[in-house]
């Protein structure tokens, strides 16, 4: 069953929730208001870190505390992890960061990370690599609680609602972000079928 919290399991807990505050909002966040001080044609001309509402309150408070709560999970059980289950989690959030970069530059969705459609800057590799790191840490807390669930013949209900109701707000604020492309065009096939017509 899962082992209680410690020291180390809190300081783990609060640093992947500081760090997934740095990475994915924090730092980008400064750099953008710098950007707007010096007026940098690629906050003038591009939507930025600070416009988008998935950007200050999704990576800036949901996925901190998403990922605290994973993190949490995952320490109390860390008895279920393997290398295994740690390689499938990487594909999966590798599989996850690519889609979704695919789809930016196949719908042209540029901003100041991709000025141009294919053509990732700095932002855009930070933004990925961040991208990575929570897509894989999120596939490996499922996996971890579909083995959990086989394991104890339950499932623990309580972290399993609550990450995905604030996987799902996300989602949503990404969504709203961009309203203004097509949800078929977030289906794999629509992307490229639309390249080859």
């Amino acid at each position: 069953m899962e082992s209680k919290i410690d020291n180390l399991g809190l300081k783990v807990v609060l640093g992947v929730g500081l760090a997934t505050f740095f990475f994915g909002f924090g730092a980008a966040a400064v750099l953008n208001l710098y950007l707007l001080v010096i007026h940098s044609k690629l906050v003038l001309q591009f939507r930025s870190s600070l416009n988008y509402v998935s950007s200050i309150l999704g990576d800036g408070i949901i996925l901190p505390i998403i990922n605290m709560f994973v993190a949490s999970f995952l320490f109390r059980n860390r008895q279920i992890i393997n290398k295994l289950n740690i390689a499938l989690a990487l594909i999966f959030g590798l599989t996850i960061t690519l889609y979704f970069n695919i789809v930016q530059a196949a719908e042209g969705l540029v901003n100041w990370s991709m000025p141009t459609p294919w053509h990732w800057n700095f932002l855009g590799i930070w933004h990925a690599l961040y991208m990575f790191s929570v897509a894989s840490l999120l596939s490996l807390f499922y996996i971890v609680l579909i083995l959990y669930a086989r394991k104890y013949r339950k499932l623990p209900w309580q972290s399993a609602v609550a990450i995905t109701i604030g996987l799902l707000v996300f989602f949503t604020l990404l969504r709203l972000d961009y309203t203004s492309v097509s949800l078929g065009s977030l289906l794999p096939f629509a992307v490229f079928a639309a390249k080859t017509n």
